[in-house]
């Protein structure tokens, strides 16, 4: 492993201790914290998407315009803001809904140019395999991602405040991390356009790839159809069926998480995958087969352990969907194309998630899972009939940047 690679990782791992501490800490707030229904532990969720919806293409050209490495520094400080504002609001007795709202907003405002940035960085220090190194940090990121759950299980033991200082901490040492890696060779200066030109220029260049386009369709339905069953029904499920509180949420999102760290171990054991477009639509049919089991009546252990199950057939749609645009996309216009992919799943989560807590408010939660399910299976049909997503083969880079 060069060395590029290896600081690359360790920042990702400590830029993503924070989302996984998010990611429980958030939902419990709204849900346990406050006691917030349904439909306004949807919108919140929605609420903390949409800076990705509609800043994520002007973050993908920025990191195509900009030095990657340095562009990161810069946000990875920036974003330690947030959590210390927070502590202090939390300290002071002052949070409520809207003050939730506002912090996953500007949150995920510095996300949005961070993780465009981040992707295009991992093509320039991964070498010429890049399925691989793909799967591999996408193992790391599910990976200190449950650590992150863990430390977000303690908020109502140890306080939020205490929680969110941590996220800051671990924002500093992926700043410091960022900087150790290599600088990258300067590009060639290239003409500036109008903005609104190059982003339309990725947007262009992946509806008319084969591979790309059903990719990117895909990850669109996993966002409206998983993720938000992810972050709108398993808390719910949590809350309502099973009467837990922050510990009970971060076992059930590392239950999954853990499934999908499974699925990569075996990837990484076994070199990739040829036929990567066939791996990504027999992953999403088995992900709705085991979704629909949370339909039924299961016990505590059979509820997450069709969480973990589900986790690992999320594990197949994550890297092979990743890996082929990845694969796919010009080095001139790979931060706007991974902005692009990132478009596909953060389009379709503030409509998942609106659209899941609507159901459960509704349905109930049992119920509501099978609205995903049925919309999965509908967008398989689609791809599998209209695309070419079912021949879609394996490409190595032709040199390491």
């Amino acid at each position: 492993m060069n060395p590029g690679l290896r600081w690359y990782l360790i920042s990702s791992a400590f830029f993503l201790v924070p989302g996984g501490i998010q990611m429980v800490m958030f939902p419990w707030l709204v849900a346990v914290f406050l006691h917030e229904t349904p439909a306004r532990v949807g919108f919140a969720q929605m609420a903390s998407q949409l800076p990705m919806l509609l800043l994520i293409l002007w973050g993908g050209l920025l990191g195509d315009r900009v030095d990657q490495r340095r562009l990161l520094i810069g946000l990875h400080l920036g974003m330690m803001a947030p959590p210390l504002a927070m502590a202090a609001l939390v300290q002071a007795d002052l949070v409520v809904y809207e003050v939730l709202l506002a912090w996953a907003v500007i949150g995920g405002c510095f996300g949005a140019f961070a993780q465009p940035a981040r992707d295009a960085l991992l093509n320039r220090v991964a070498g010429l395999d890049i399925q691989r190194v793909v799967t591999l940090a996408i193992g790391v990121q599910f990976g200190v991602q449950i650590l992150g759950f863990g430390l977000g299980s303690l908020a109502d033991k140890i306080g939020p405040a205490t929680v969110m200082l941590m996220q800051a901490g671990f924002m500093l040492a992926a700043a410091f991390a960022t900087s150790r890696v290599p600088k990258l060779p300067e590009r060639a200066p290239k003409e500036r356009r109008n903005p609104l030109l190059e982003i339309g220029e990725g947007l262009s260049i992946a509806w008319q790839s084969e591979a790309i386009r059903p990719a990117i369709l895909l990850t669109f339905a996993v966002g409206v159809f998983f993720a938000g069953t992810y972050l709108v029904v398993l808390p719910l499920m949590v809350r309502d069926i099973y009467h837990g509180s922050a510990g009970g949420i971060a076992l059930a999102f590392a239950a999954n998480m853990l499934g999908t760290c499974t699925t990569i171990f075996v990837l990484m054991r076994r070199g990739g995958v040829e036929r990567p477009g066939r791996a990504l639509v027999l992953g999403g049919l088995a992900s709705a087969s085991i979704l629909s089991m949370l339909h039924f009546e299961l016990p505590v252990w059979g509820f997450y352990g069709a969480v973990y199950l589900w986790g690992l057939c999320g594990g197949i749609s994550m890297t092979m969907s990743r890996s082929i645009v990845q694969e796919a996309s010009p080095e001139t216009h790979r931060a706007r194309l991974m902005s692009v992919y990132s478009l596909g799943m953060m389009g379709g989560m503030p409509i998942g998630s609106v659209l899941l807590g609507w159901c459960v408010g509704h349905l109930g939660a049992r119920n509501a899972v099978l609205v995903p399910v049925v919309g999965m299976l509908t967008m398989m049909a689609i791809l599998l009939t209209r695309t070419q997503i079912w021949n879609v083969r394996r490409l190595l880079a032709q040199a390491a940047h």
